[in-house]
């Protein structure tokens, strides 16, 4: 049975609490700027801001180094931390990549290991990516939207 939906979708409500919330600091910024003390608060944001944005930096660096560190392949790293599934991949490269399954499907057949590993589940055995893995190399994956 399909979901019934609000006249008012969750993509919509975001988007509308997004620009709630940047009217509320221009506004806020706005009136802090009329007051002598206006430009210490906009500096301290900004400086928060700044703060934020370098430790992520550093973050992804220190992240991107081990994975580098730990597959010996830049190239493979990147894969790995943006995320991506392709031919070829390991079992390992995957499961840092994606992280554990939802499911798995694990079938043994003459000369071969084959597992279905199951993402981002939508309804009882029904997910949006499943990757075929052979020996624990992925052969193939089926991504819905």
């Amino acid at each position: 049975m399909p979901r019934r939906t609000n006249s008012i979708d969750s993509g919509t409500m975001g988007l509308l609490i997004v620009v709630g919330i940047l009217w509320a600091a221009g506004t806020a910024i706005v009136n802090a700027l009329k007051s002598p003390d206006g430009w210490v608060l906009v500096a301290i944001v900004a400086g928060v801001v700044v703060l934020v944005i370098m430790l992520k930096a550093a973050a992804k660096k220190r992240k991107l180094e081990y994975l580098t560190s730990k597959y010996g392949n830049p190239t493979i790293a990147d894969y790995v931390y943006h995320h991506r599934v392709w031919q070829g991949q390991t079992a390992e490269q995957l499961r840092d990549s994606l992280g554990e399954p939802a499911a798995r499907d694990d079938k043994l057949l003459k000369t071969i290991k084959r597992e279905v590993w199951k993402y981002n589940r939508t309804g009882v055995n029904r997910y949006r990516l499943r990757i075929t893995l052979d020996n624990d190399i992925v052969t193939t994956w089926d991504h819905k939207n």
